[in-house]
């Protein structure tokens, strides 16, 4: 009887060490080497406790991520309520940077820093110079894969593998979401990003291009032939007549709203016998969702699904 219980403990203990092996199979270990923005091979040798972010696109991911006890400082753009999604998780760390700010980053005494792929060269290698600890430039966020690849990369630099899984499951499971809703669309709308004030677009090569595609619209920009961020032209809007025009939330001019640009744009002879004025489909998007680079991207495809075909997700 005795050896029966001490057996039926003995498989009880080893059904939980089975059980719990995926958990420590996703533990990270130091150190921990990814590959950066620059193809470089950044080291950590152990779980850092002073992370300094300057982007905005890290910001987020490492709010969602990291303790902010962990995090000494976040970019400038931490606090923009236009652009952030982090704005009151922000609140918990209190070092603000901009990569401009070499000695300050040296004083901070940081144990990681992550800077923005876009960082001057001649600011990075000051850094450089100046820091004992790893630098990360980050990935060119310019497709959804991308911003997986920098979660993942981030998890393991900083100890969090778990919690960076966690964020590409929420990526996932909203995708998915949205994919099964427009899946058997006879007829995909055609949409239009369109930055009044810069007379500019997004075609290939961008976000944006990625969330109308996962959105199950089409990007008529990049149908064009367009790439990147091109200005355009009332006639090539006029030859486009797309049937959803998108607007941004931030109007950035403290004498006009984004509505009213909008209303302009409806107002203006020149378009108004366009399909998206006609239908009232010149909308305003959230920039916080449309223009961010991070996990918070899938809400931008959630939104302009949504917008789209509305009927899809009553």
């Amino acid at each position: 009887m005795r050896m029966s219980k001490k057996i039926v403990a003995i498989a009880i203990l080893v059904a939980f060490v089975v059980a719990m092996l995926p958990f420590y199979s996703k533990a990270a270990n130091f150190p921990v080497t990814v590959k950066d923005g620059k193809g470089n091979s950044i080291t950590v040798k152990q779980k850092p406790q002073r992370i300094l972010s300057l982007a905005l696109q890290t910001d987020e991911i490492l709010l969602n991520m990291v303790s902010p006890s962990r995090i000494i400082g976040l970019s400038i753009f931490a606090d923009d309520k236009n652009n952030s999604n982090v704005v009151n998780l922000a609140k918990n760390v209190k070092g603000r940077y901009s990569s401009n700010d070499i000695e300050k980053i040296i004083a901070a005494n940081p144990d990681l820093v992550i800077v923005p792929y876009y960082i001057d060269k001649s600011k990075y290698d000051l850094l450089k110079k100046g820091l004992k600890c790893p630098i990360y430039v980050s990935l060119n966020p310019n497709s959804i894969s991308n911003i997986k690849k920098e979660i993942i990369n981030l998890s393991k630099l900083t100890g969090e593998i778990q919690k960076g899984q966690a964020l590409i499951k929420y990526m996932d499971d909203k995708i998915n979401f949205v994919q099964k809703k427009v899946k058997y669309l006879r007829k995909k709308k055609y949409v239009l990003f369109y930055t009044y004030y810069f007379n500019s677009t997004y075609g290939r090569n961008t976000t944006q291009h990625e969330i109308a595609k996962f959105a199950g619209v089409i990007n008529i920009a990049a149908v064009a032939g367009l790439k990147s961020w091109p200005t355009i032209t009332k006639e090539q809007i006029l030859e486009w007549d797309p049937d959803i025009i998108v607007i941004p939330s931030a109007s950035y001019n403290p004498k006009k709203t984004s509505q009213q640009y909008v209303e302009e744009f409806k107002k203006d002879p020149a378009f108004k016998n366009l399909k998206a004025v006609k239908n009232n489909a010149v909308i305003i998007l959230d920039d916080r969702h449309v223009q961010t680079v991070s996990h918070y991207i899938v809400e931008g495809i959630y939104d302009l699904a949504k917008a789209a075909y509305p009927y899809l997700f009553k």
